[in-house]
C-alpha cells in the first residue's frame, strides 16, 4: 500500500512539474520579500531572462520604475490580510528593455498557524490588449477633438433623455463645465420651460412609438445665469447593433442674436447661410452614424467575446489575437472615417488637380449609406477618367448638397424604384457631371427660379433655399462653369417616370 502511495505522489509530482514548465502562463514562486525562488518557462519567455538571472533577483528589479511602490504596498500589505490574494495590472521592464504590460494574480500560502510560507504568482502578458486599448482611448480623445471644433452645439441622449455626450461649444452656449453637464436629464434641466413639455412629450412619443422625430427644430436652452438662448436643432436617431432606437443626436448653432436682427436684410442673409452650413452638418452626422454603426458593432462583438471566453477559461491565443485584429482593423476605419469628416468641413482655397473618379469615390464615403437607409438606389458611373483642377472639397460639397437634394424630393412619396443617378461624360469642350432622380421632377412654374437665394420647393423644415445658390456660385466662380436644371423622362427597372437632371459643365483646360 505504502509503496502504491509512493508511485501516485510521483506521478503526482511528475505532472505538477509538466504542467509548471508547459503552462502558456507564467507561473513564479517568491519568499516574504518578493526574491524569485521559482520560475517557469513562459515567465521567462514573458520578461526575457533566464531561470538562474531571475533566481537572483527581486521582483521589483524588473518592475517598472513607476509601478515598484505600489507593487511592493500591495504585496507587504496582503500578506497581513485574511483575504492574501489580488490582482494586480503593472509593467515590467524585460531584458531587452522593451516595457510590456502583465496582468498578476498574487495569492500568498501560509500554514495552518498562519505563518508565511511561500508566494505563488501568475503572470499573462496583456500587452498587445493594452495596446488596443490605448488606441481606442486615443480615437476617442481625437474624436473628441475635431467634435470640439465643429462650432456648433453637439448634444448626445440616451433613450431615458440623459446626457452621454457634448462638445466644447455645447458647454460655451450652456456656460456650464462639461462635468455638471454629462449625466442630467437635457429636458428636465436644459430646455427652457416654456418649451419643455412639449419637447419631452415628442421626444418620449418619437422613442416609445418609433416614429419620426422633427429633422430640424427651434427652441430656448436655459443657460447658467438663467437667462434662455434660442438654438436651432437638427436631431436624428441613434441606433444599437439591433437596429432599435438607443438615443438621439443633436446638433444646434445658437441663433439668439441672429433673429434679434431678423429684420436686417444681410443680417438675415447670414443666418440662412448659417442654416446652410448646419443642414450640412446635420447631413454629415447621419452619415457619420451609419457609418460608424458596423465598426462599433464589430468592435464591443470582440471585446464582449474575450471577455466571456476569459471569464470561462477558454480563450484561445488564436482566438485572442483574431478578436484584437479585428479592432485594430476597425479603429483604423473609425480614424479614416474622422479624417474624412474632418476635411469635409474645410475651407478649400486652394486648387488642386483631381480626378473624376477620385471625386466620386469621395462623394459615395460621405453619402452612400445614407442613401440605402432610405431604400433609394445610387447609381455611380463614369464613362472615362479626366482630371479636373479647382478647389476639391467645394466641388464634393455641391455634389452632396445636389445629391442630398434629389434624395429630399422622394419624402412623403410612396413610390417604389427610387433611383439617383450620379454620371459623368465627357461632352466637346467640357467635363460634365449630371445628377438625375426619378421623383417627379422640378414644377415648371419654379424651374427657372431655383437657383435663386432663399427660394425652395421644400418644406421648412428640409430647406433654407441657400444651398443651390451657394452650389451654383461655387460652380460659376471657383470653376468658371455652368449649373443648370431641367426635367427628363427617367427609366429605371420597369418604371418610366420623369424627373430632376442637374447638369455641372467645367471646360476643359491644360493641366
Amino acid at each position: 500500500m505504502k509503496d502504491k502511495m509512493n508511485i501516485e505522489f510521483d506521478n503526482l509530482e511528475k505532472d505538477y512539474k509538466s504542467l509548471f514548465e508547459h503552462s502558456r502562463v507564467g507561473i513564479i514562486y517568491l519568499d516574504k520579500v518578493g526574491d524569485f525562488t521559482k520560475v517557469n518557462n513562459k515567465f521567462c519567455e514573458i520578461v526575457g531572462y533566464s531561470k538562474e538571472e531571475l533566481l537572483k533577483s527581486n521582483f521589483s528589479d524588473i518592475t517598472y520604475k513607476d509601478d515598484i511602490d505600489k507593487s511592493l504596498i500591495l504585496y507587504n500589505e496582503t500578506q497581513q490580510k485574511e483575504d492574501n490574494s489580488y490582482t494586480l495590472e503593472k509593467r515590467y521592464i524585460r531584458k531587452d528593455q522593451k516595457i510590456i504590460w502583465v496582468e498578476i494574480f498574487i495569492n500568498h500560502i501560509s500554514d495552518d498557524n498562519g505563518k508565511f510560507l511561500y508566494t505563488l504568482g501568475f503572470i499573462t502578458d496583456i500587452s498587445k490588449r493594452k495596446s488596443i486599448q490605448d488606441t481606442i482611448l486615443e480615437q476617442t480623445k481625437t474624436m473628441q477633438l475635431y467634435l470640439d471644433i465643429v462650432d456648433v452645439a453637439i448634444v448626445v441622449v440616451n433613450k431615458q433623455g440623459n446626457i452621454t455626450l457634448v462638445n466644447r461649444k455645447t458647454c460655451e452656449i450652456l456656460d456650464h463645465e462639461e462635468h455638471s453637464i454629462l449625466g442630467k436629464n437635457w429636458f428636465n434641466n436644459f430646455v427652457g420651460k416654456k418649451d419643455r413639455q412639449k419637447e419631452i412629450f415628442d421626444f418620449v412619443n418619437a422613442i416609445n412609438n418609433k416614429v419620426d422625430i422633427s429633422e430640424k427644430i427651434q427652441y430656448n436652452v436655459i443657460c447658467s445665469d438663467d437667462k434662455e438662448r434660442t438654438i436651432l436643432w437638427r436631431r436624428r436617431y441613434i441606433y444599437d447593433d439591433k437596429k432599435t432606437i438607443s438615443g438621439m443626436i443633436s446638433s444646434g448653432e445658437d441663433i439668439t442674436e441672429l433673429l434679434k436682427l431678423e429684420d436686417d436684410k444681410k443680417r438675415n442673409e447670414k443666418l440662412l447661410f448659417h442654416q446652410a452650413k448646419l443642414a450640412s452638418m446635420g447631413e454629415m452626422l447621419r452619415n457619420i452614424a451609419h457609418q460608424w454603426r458596423q465598426p462599433l458593432s464589430t468592435i464591443s462583438t470582440a471585446a464582449s467575446g474575450i471577455k466571456v471566453q476569459k471569464e470561462m477559461g477558454i480563450l484561445k491565443d488564436e482566438d485572442f489575437d483574431l478578436s484584437l485584429s479585428a479592432i485594430v482593423n476597425m479603429t483604423q476605419y473609425l480614424s479614416q472615417i474622422i479624417n474624412e469628416f474632418q476635411s469635409f468641413f474645410k475651407t478649400d482655397d486652394i486648387n488642386t488637380k483631381f480626378s473624376n473618379k477620385e471625386l466620386f469615390f469621395k462623394v459615395e464615403n460621405f453619402i452612400l449609406n445614407s442613401f440605402k437607409s432610405s431604400n433609394i438606389d445610387l447609381k455611380i458611373k463614369s464613362d472615362m477618367e479626366f482630371n479636373i483642377k479647382g478647389p476639391f472639397h467645394e466641388l464634393i460639397k455641391v455634389i452632396i448638397t445636389m445629391l442630398n437634394n434629389a434624395k429630399d424630393a422622394f419624402s412623403n412619396k410612396n413610390i417604389d424604384n427610387k433611383i439617383v443617378f450620379l454620371e459623368s461624360h465627357i461632352e466637346e469642350k467640357f467635363y460634365t457631371i449630371y445628377i438625375k432622380d426619378n421623383a417627379g421632377g422640378v414644377d415648371e412654374n419654379n424651374i427657372d427660379r431655383i437657383f435663386e437665394p432663399y427660394f425652395t420647393t421644400k418644406h421648412q423644415s428640409l430647406g433654407t433655399g441657400i444651398g443651390l445658390f451657394m452650389a451654383k456660385d461655387v460652380i460659376e466662380n471657383r470653376f468658371q462653369g455652368k449649373l443648370e436644371v431641367f426635367n427628363e423622362e427617367i427609366t429605371y427597372k420597369t418604371d418610366l417616370r420623369k424627373g430632376a437632371v442637374f447638369k455641372i459643365s467645367i471646360p476643359k483646360i491644360s493641366i
